[in-house]
């Protein structure tokens, strides 16, 4: 596979959920740390800035270097697994089996994250998720792998059936702190340099449904659809419009899938937006023309890329859909607008 620069690389700031209050658990100052990298707070409070890779690499070195507890990251990622994920972790506890739920996840995990890359195998009755992050130049990843696979073993753990156990966790590099701090906060002994990342758990569950989306899953969804965390729900359009934003890099984004994101019949909710005078498809090809002009302006963004990043397959497909939004191609437009 083939490495990525990550000096291009960029990652959603929902990386970064609940950095500022497990920072201020372990007696550390996260603005500083946050400042060290010219990140501002802003990327604490907000799931869709993009931040470099490199500087949320960083972040975690230096706080890892301050916190008097060395599985720092790990432990960060425990807390905090499938909702960093957003709305793509309320459709992954609604797929029909766990297996589906996991592609899911592995197939859109780079929207959140760039150069991530998942892989779920089986062998001899045991299933693996294995994690890897393809990063051009050479620094320590240590402490991304740990929250990488904290973060898998959260995920699991939120879409496992009844009756399902993680058997196993295995890290790359050397364990930094005492292997029984590691047994503490996973329940179970991980190996180290191994030959992969990854959590292992019987393959039997695989075809079986996912648990269904946990209570606080719910509620940090609905706190998204907030303008703010204190007030209330936004009007339907904009909550519409906002889970449009969210899941048009997914390529999953429908009047079905966003209706069933918001627990409602797809039915009622486009009667509803009927009556704001709109419907769901003039809802997307407006906020995809509007990504369509903000992603066309940086002129070195390849057209093939514009086009992943608004759901399409295929560039013709997008060029098609952009000449009937603007009447001109993307390409004329880019130039002209651009």
């Amino acid at each position: 596979m083939s490495t990525h620069n990550n000096q291009m690389l960029e990652a959603r700031s929902s990386v970064l959920l609940g950095f500022t209050e497990h920072c201020r658990r372990h007696r550390i100052n996260p603005m500083q740390i946050l400042a060290r990298e010219n990140l501002t707070p802003a990327v604490t409070r907000s799931q869709d800035l993009r931040i470099p890779y490199r500087s949320f690499v960083r972040v975690l070195d230096h706080a890892a270097a301050e916190s008097p507890y060395p599985l720092f990251a790990l432990t960060l990622s425990l807390r905090h697994g499938i909702e960093a994920l957003g709305a793509l972790g309320l459709m992954a506890c609604q797929c029909d089996t766990l297996r589906d739920s996991l592609e899911m996840v592995r197939k859109y995990v780079h929207y959140h994250a760039q150069g991530v890359e998942l892989e779920l195998t089986e062998q001899n009755g045991v299933a693996r998720l294995s994690y890897n992050v393809r990063m051009a130049e050479k620094i320590d990843l240590t402490q991304l792998m740990e929250v990488g696979i904290g973060r898998i073993f959260s995920v699991l753990k939120t879409l496992a059936p009844p009756g399902m156990s993680l058997t196993g966790v295995s890290f790359r590099h050397a364990p930094t702190a005492p292997i029984d701090a590691y047994t503490r906060e996973l329940g179970l002994e991980p190996r180290f340099r191994a030959g992969v990342n990854a959590v292992s758990f019987p393959a039997s569950f695989l075809p079986l449904p996912p648990s269904p989306a946990p209570e606080r899953l719910r509620h940090y969804f609905e706190s998204f659809l907030r303008q703010n965390p204190q007030e209330h729900l936004l009007p339907l359009k904009q909550q519409v419009i906002k889970l449009i934003h969210e899941m048009i890099p997914t390529g999953e984004v429908s009047a079905d899938a966003v209706a069933k994101l918001m627990n409602m019949h797809t039915r009622s909710l486009q009667r509803q937006l009927k009556l704001t005078g709109t419907d769901f498809r003039t809802l997307l090809e407006e906020v995809r023309y509007q990504l369509a002009q903000d992603a066309l302006r940086n002129a070195e963004q390849p057209l093939t890329e514009v086009a992943l990043q608004l759901g399409y397959s295929e560039l013709s497909a997008f060029s098609r859909a952009f000449k009937r939004w603007s009447g001109v191609s993307p390409q004329k437009w880019r130039a002209t607008s651009g």
